[in-house]
């Protein structure tokens, strides 16, 4: 469940079926930006109507019952309905590295941050975010001295270290906490400064698990900017997907062809003729149903790769060819 379920279950005991506000909506989930507005102690919800309101399905409808704003006689406000929620993770971003990245490498870690407040409020309120270890202007309100003592404020009972190098695969436990490292990599110079997180937690005595999120087995696929990590995680811990699902729903189309150019040289088919090469089918198309890609990403990466792509039609012919169980080849 997310904020906004929460927030329409008190809203229905209170007898309000539709609901509005005046506030800046930039959101594609208006409910849910109520919710934050309300879980963040900017409004609470009041009787009567203003400006844009929907039913709590998000419809738009031209008048509410309630409204989300500023009023003296609140039908409730941000205590009655975080009183509500649960299971509610903190994600933690920690920036000890900040200041050892490229300039170009801050300013994206900082695009990125800015991705997973957006990120945390589809889901959560702002509160379920906090930014360790450094400083960062625009951030500020989100800081903590260090993940150590932010864990050991907050007492949490189970933490996840999301780590690329760990050796346990995440596969969709829940936790009081997720820890993802304020990591951006351009220069391929920072390959296990996640895992110096989890040795630092180890001195400070905190208990964690280090876990990877794999796709198939492999990293290749997974999505690994700070906020499509978050997102992953919050999906599959709020939303109930499966991981692989979570993963597909995040990918982009290039790191989804990233993955393809790996997958493809294993179903390709060899013809030897004047001039050799090897081809897949078009059907081998609806086999990475698992990825993010369009029939024009696979056509896209064949021709990358120098493979054709043959109708199934014509396959039947070519299988018809003597077959060289040495070479693994057709020929024709």
């Amino acid at each position: 469940m997310r904020l906004k379920d929460y927030f329409i279950e008190l809203l229905k005991e209170h007898g309000i079926d539709s609901i509005s506000t005046s506030l800046k909506l930039i959101s594609r989930d208006p409910i849910q930006q109520m919710a934050v507005y309300v879980a963040n102690g900017k409004a609470n919800v009041c009787r009567g109507s203003e400006g844009k309101a929907f039913k709590l399905n998000g419809e738009p409808v031209s008048e509410a019952k309630a409204f989300v704003g500023d009023c003296s006689n609140a039908v409730f406000g941000r205590d009655e309905l975080i009183e509500r929620t649960e299971g509610f993770p903190y994600v933690v971003i920690d920036c000890q590295f900040y200041d050892l990245h490229s300039k170009k490498e801050k300013s994206k870690v900082k695009t990125q941050l800015r991705a997973t407040l957006g990120v945390i409020r589809d889901f959560m309120w702002d509160d379920r975010l906090a930014i360790t270890g450094k400083k960062i202007q625009e951030f500020e309100r989100f800081y903590s001295e260090s993940t150590a003592s932010f864990i050991k404020e907050k007492n949490f009972d189970r933490v996840i270290l999301l780590d690329p190098n760990a050796e346990e695969v995440y596969s969709g436990e829940k936790a009081d906490c997720f820890i993802i490292g304020g990591i951006v990599d351009k220069t391929g110079n920072k390959k296990g400064w996640t895992s110096k997180i989890g040795r630092d937690l180890e001195r400070e005595g905190i208990d964690f698990t280090s876990a990877k999120i794999l796709l198939r087995g492999d990293t290749i696929g997974v999505p690994d900017r700070i906020n499509t990590i978050a997102e992953m995680v919050l999906l599959t811990v709020l939303d109930g997907i499966e991981v692989e699902e979570a993963i597909r729903r995040v990918q982009s189309n290039l790191v989804a062809r990233w993955r393809l150019k790996k997958e493809l040289p294993k179903i390709t088919k060899r013809l030897d003729s004047k001039r050799p090469f090897r081809f897949v089918l078009k059907s081998d198309f609806r086999k990475f149903d698992w990825l993010n890609l369009s029939y024009r990403d696979f056509l896209e990466v064949c021709r990358q790769m120098d493979y054709i792509v043959v109708d199934d039609s014509l396959f039947e012919i070519i299988q018809k060819f003597e077959f060289d169980e040495v070479k693994g080849a057709y020929k024709a």
